[in-house]
C-alpha cells in the first residue's frame, strides 16, 4: 500500500518512469534555485494564513517581506471573511482528510476548509498567476482529489461541495488576487472514483512487474524529457539529439500530461 496525493498521481499521468524514481525508490535531486525560491515564499505564505486563521502574531513571519504582506493584505481585503468567520461557520486551516480506495491510501490537506450545515467549500492559495482556462485547474488531480475525499468522508452530497482556488500574486504588476470557483457534482464524483479506481489498478499491475525486476514505462521522448532532474538516470547515453526529437515527435502520439 502506499500514500498517495494529488501530486504522486499527476506524477503518475504524465511520467510512470518518474514516479518510480521519486516515489518507489525516493531518489529527489534537489530543486533549481529559482524553483526552490518560489517554493519558500508559497510555504511561508501558507503558514502566515495559517497562523492568521489561530490568530497568532505575524509580525515575524512579515518582517522584510514586503511582498508577502501586500499579497497578504489584498487578499484579506479581496475577501473579509477569510479571518471574519460567517456565524455558524466552522473554519479548519490546515486541514487533513484520508481514505482508502483500490489497495492504496489517499491524503489530502485543505489550505481552508469552511464548513456550513449546507454546503463545504475548500479553499486553496496559489502563489504563480492564474491559468488561462478554468478547465485546466477542473482537470487538474488536485481540484479532482481534493473535493472526491470530502465527500468520501463527510456528510455532504456532492453538489454541496465547491473549490476555490486565490492567486494571491497577481501577474504582469498586478498585486489584486484572483479566484477561481469551481463547483462539484455527482457525475464529477462517479467519473474521478473511475479515474482512481483505473489508476490504481494500472498502478498495481506496474508494481507487479516492478518486483519482478522490470521497470515501470517510459514516456515517448518529448520536450519535459529535456528539463526533467532524471534525464541522466532514465535516458543514460540513449538521449536524443534535438534533431532527432523534431523527426521523433512526428512519429509519436500525441501524450496526454
Amino acid at each position: 500500500m502506499l500514500r498517495l496525493s494529488q501530486g504522486l498521481l499527476s506524477l503518475l499521468d504524465s511520467c510512470p518512469r518518474k514516479f518510480q524514481y521519486s516515489v518507489l525508490e525516493q531518489f529527489t535531486p534537489p530543486p533549481a534555485e529559482q524553483q526552490q525560491n518560489s517554493l519558500d515564499w508559497g510555504n511561508r505564505f501558507h503558514l502566515l494564513m495559517q497562523q492568521a486563521q489561530l490568530e497568532l502574531p505575524l509580525a515575524a513571519l512579515l518582517h522584510g517581506q514586503e511582498a508577502m504582506r501586500q499579497a497578504f493584505e489584498a487578499l484579506h481585503q479581496a475577501n473579509p471573511q477569510l479571518l471574519a468567520p460567517r456565524p455558524g461557520a466552522q473554519y479548519d486551516s490546515e486541514h487533513l482528510r484520508s481514505f482508502s480506495l483500490g489497495g492504496h491510501s489517499f491524503s489530502v490537506i485543505y489550505d481552508l476548509l469552511i464548513r456550513e450545515a449546507e454546503q463545504a467549500q475548500i479553499l486553496d492559495w496559489k502563489t504563480y498567476p492564474k491559468p488561462i482556462t478554468a478547465q485546466t485547474l477542473a482537470d487538474d488531480w488536485q481540484t479532482k482529489l481534493y473535493c472526491f475525499s470530502l465527500v468520501e468522508t463527510s456528510q455532504y452530497k456532492p453538489e454541496q461541495v465547491s473549490m476555490t482556488y486565490w492567486f494571491v500574486r497577481g501577474k504582469d504588476g498586478n498585486r489584486q488576487p484572483e479566484s477561481l470557483r469551481l463547483p462539484y457534482s455527482p457525475q464529477k464524483h462517479k467519473q474521478i472514483r473511475q479515474s482512481i479506481v483505473e489508476q490504481t489498478h494500472q498502478l498495481n499491475q506496474w508494481m507487479g512487474k516492478y518486483q519482478q525486476g522490470e521497470a515501470l514505462p517510459q514516456i515517448p521522448w518529448g520536450k519535459m524529457c529535456d528539463r526533467c532532474n532524471f534525464l541522466n538516470r532514465c535516458r543514460g547515453n540513449n538521449k536524443q539529439t534535438p534533431e532527432s526529437f523534431a523527426v521523433d515527435l512526428e512519429a509519436i502520439a500525441e501524450v496526454s500530461l
